[in-house]
């Protein structure tokens, strides 16, 4: 947890509240508490963040919209049971940065994967298809939602 006390600036008439908004950019908050309190007659905000840091990479999957972050979570599944049974760390088939690439790019062609830095020829010839396929019955489970009909404001009664 992390208190943040903002005295009121007269200047900009405000609280410097990007203090926190800094601060905050790469954790992942819990929650937040705020306190309007008056000291010697001068305005003050507190702030309590209960928040967790986040493993480095991890500030940039929380940009995904919630499909893409059940892709990227189906992604780590398919990575974690992969890499268990060559025996080998997870981040030797392929870093959170690599997969939130190819969440990004819809990569559905090994074409698109060879286009992500550090994802080289090897790593797609061997996890390329897989990978793939993934990414591909992903999205025909998830269509793209249909645009609304259109109304006819002249068949309404109102």
């Amino acid at each position: 947890m992390r208190i943040f006390t903002l005295p009121f600036d007269a200047v900009s008439e405000g609280f410097p509240d990007e203090i926190v908004t800094e601060f905050c950019l790469n954790k992942k908050v819990h929650s937040l508490q705020a306190q309007f309190f008056l000291h010697e007659g001068r305005p003050f905000w507190s702030v309590a963040v209960q928040y967790e840091v986040l493993v480095h990479g991890e500030e940039k999957v929380r940009d995904l919209d919630e499909a893409q972050q059940q892709l990227y979570t189906r992604l780590r599944e398919w990575r974690k049971k992969q890499a268990e049974k060559e025996g080998v760390p997870v981040f030797i088939l392929a870093t959170n940065q690599h997969l939130t690439n190819m969440v990004r790019l819809k990569a559905q062609s090994l074409e698109t994967l060879k286009q992500i830095k550090g994802f080289g020829p090897k790593k797609t010839q061997k996890y390329g298809k897989q990978i793939i396929a993934i990414i591909k019955a992903f999205y025909e489970e998830k269509p793209a939602e249909a645009p609304p009909e259109p109304t006819d404001k002249k068949d309404t009664p109102f």
